[in-house]
């Protein structure tokens, strides 16, 4: 197994990043794209302050060089994909194949709530998504309203070569209703229950979860598994997948 992703760029000193905290082709449409404003600068030393590190990752969202570094690793999953099924369908046509994609932050945008919550976690509570009101994770995914990301091109391509596709996440069984219609709503169409595996419970890790997903879908329903795609390590490790792609997330980290 080999791990594709795509390495951040080496960012500027911490003042200069600063400096440029501004987003103007998605301030338009993004109300949370604004400039900061008089921020400390980094002290030796110190570790940086936070509201700095905050005002990078604004920075890093809304100037469109997330999604830059984010469709990267997409075309190199699409391109790996595209030639797996390529070899295979000339070799053994009998060979099932699957890709396993993760939904938070992989194949669904919560940037609305991360920027509520101002990155930080929120389990329990509302989410009205009003300003200066924080947005409860679980009401949150209640809601729908998560936002395709790049991933969505995987998909489409993946079931134009008849390749199955299966969501593995985190996210519990008490929100099932609410995560498929927002796939669907998302443009994530053509998939069936049995194709989206959410926790039962909360018992073990999130990694220890996918891994036996994977396990399942490769040792009892037969698939061979091409390519497995995820923004966190969590999502990667455990194997049952050819290759894997980690797609960028630097606004949170799921051990």
């Amino acid at each position: 197994m080999a791990l594709f992703f795509l390495k951040m760029r080496h960012r500027a000193a911490l003042a200069t990043s600063l400096a440029l905290v501004f987003c103007p082709l998605a301030q338009a449409s993004d109300p949370n794209c604004v400039p900061s404003s008089s921020l400390p600068p980094a002290e030796i030393g110190q570790p940086p302050n936070i509201d700095g590190l905050k005002a990078q990752l604004r920075q890093y969202k809304c100037s469109g060089e997330y999604e830059h570094d984010f469709n990267q690793v997409v075309d190199q999953a699409i391109s790996y994909v595209v030639k797996r099924a390529d070899e295979i369908a000339k070799g053994n046509q009998g060979v099932k194949l699957a890709i396993v994609l993760d939904i938070d932050e992989t194949s669904l945008s919560n940037w609305a709530r991360i920027q509520a919550d101002d990155f930080g976690f929120i389990l329990k509570g509302p989410c009205t998504l009003l300003k200066d009101y924080p947005c409860g994770d679980d009401a949150w995914e209640q809601h729908s309203e998560g936002t395709a990301l790049p991933t969505l091109r995987l998909f489409n391509r993946a079931k134009e070569l008849n390749v199955a596709i299966f969501f593995i996440s985190g996210r519990g069984e008490a929100v099932r209703t609410a995560t498929e219609q927002n796939l669907t709503k998302a443009g994530y169409v053509g998939w069936t229950d049995a194709n989206v595996m959410l926790r039962p419970n909360k018992e073990g890790t999130v990694e220890q979860f996918k891994t036996t997903m994977r396990q399942k879908i490769k040792e009892e329903m037969h698939y061979t598994i091409i390519a497995n795609v995820g923004d966190q390590y969590s999502d990667l490790r455990g194997g049952y997948a050819e290759q894997v792609f980690k797609v960028p997330n630097p606004f949170y980290f799921i051990p």
